[in-house]
């Protein structure tokens, strides 16, 4: 495990994970299953009603709330909105830090502490009395590209997602690798140069704003950066250079250690329309320097945007409740 403790899920679940999965998820024709699912972040919980070949009938979005109970009760809550008008067949769970698929904990850390104390999986299927699948915030989306969006038919492929951090995901020959500790994509956590600071740290949109609202003794978020970047303000534009500059040598390492396919940038910042190119120019920067190793990553904008991990979460949980082949006796 990654916190190196040994954990044990208590039982006492009226129903378990098996009876729910076989009897109402994998007994049914897939093409008419309707799933729930959510994408937890550290402000906004999105959720929505998806067909389970990735279609979204309605969505909406809630306040992540301040506890596991408050959750657990928003959770109970917007299952009965939408079970007014649908038949819900399960709930797939896209999620921040390393979802444990034996212990039912989310390891690691992340924005919401409380997510990380208690067994959240088993405690969602408790409450929702429905199937339940949970993975990864970054792997959702990669995986939902691979299925259905940019990447369709790509086997290998990165995924970063630049947001509060920077997460990611690797899928080598068509499936998610997670290592052998769990950690696969966790790309975040790169140090980046000789001062310690990571690739989260000095590259994500949050990072960036924090570090120019404490030098012009004010409070702007990542989009007012760029503006500001944009009008010449010199503090803005030496702080968005930097982090092009720091972006593009993380994805040219990660190009040369993992040599996929293309490499997907995700998250509300990378929707700007010049975001591809400027990455681009620091890298052929790079590339420039260095004539030994000229191979150009191929960068590509997500197809789904806010709506990948929604969709990437129904990807898992198909997987997850996948039938599995009869053997001749």
């Amino acid at each position: 495990m990654a916190n190196g403790r040994l954990r044990k899920v208590a039982g006492g679940l009226k129903r378990s994970l098996k009876t729910m999965a076989f009897s109402e998820v994998v007994g049914r024709e897939r093409k008419h299953l309707n799933l729930l699912a959510f994408d937890i972040g550290g402000t906004t919980i999105k959720h929505g009603v998806v067909t389970a070949k990735g279609d979204i009938l309605q969505k909406g979005s809630d306040a992540t709330p301040a506890s596991m109970a408050l959750l657990l009760e928003l959770l109970q809550d917007i299952k009965h909105r939408y079970a007014a008008d649908y038949t819900l067949s399960g709930a797939a769970f896209s999620t921040p830090g390393i979802p444990n698929q034996i212990t039912g904990f989310i390891d690691g850390g992340s924005a919401i502490p409380y997510l990380h104390e208690v067994p959240f999986k088993p405690k969602a299927q408790e409450c929702m009395q429905l199937a339940v699948s949970f993975e990864n915030d970054a792997n959702c989306a990669a995986l939902a590209e691979t299925w259905l969006g940019s990447a369709r038919k790509m086997k290998d492929i990165i995924m970063v997602v630049s947001g509060s951090g920077i997460g990611g995901a690797i899928i080598k020959d068509g499936a998610l690798h997670r290592g052998a500790n769990g950690y696969g994509g966790e790309f975040g956590y790169m140090v980046m140069n000789k001062h310690g600071e990571t690739f989260s740290g000095i590259t994500s949109p949050v990072e960036l704003a924090k570090r120019v609202s404490a030098a012009k003794r004010t409070n702007i978020d990542a989009v007012r950066v760029f503006e500001l970047a944009e009008a010449g303000d010199e503090v803005a534009r030496r702080e968005v250079d930097r982090h092009f500059y720091y972006l593009a040598v993380g994805l040219y390492n990660l190009q040369f250690a993992y040599d996929p396919e293309a490499i997907l940038i995700g998250g509300a910042i990378s929707e700007r329309c010049d975001y591809i190119s400027r990455i681009y120019e620091k890298i052929d920067l790079l590339i420039t320097a260095n004539s030994m190793a000229d191979l150009r990553p191929n960068l590509c904008k997500c197809r789904f945007g806010n709506d990948a991990n929604l969709i990437g979460a129904v990807a898992y949980f198909n997987q997850s409740f996948r039938p599995k082949p009869e053997v001749a006796g």
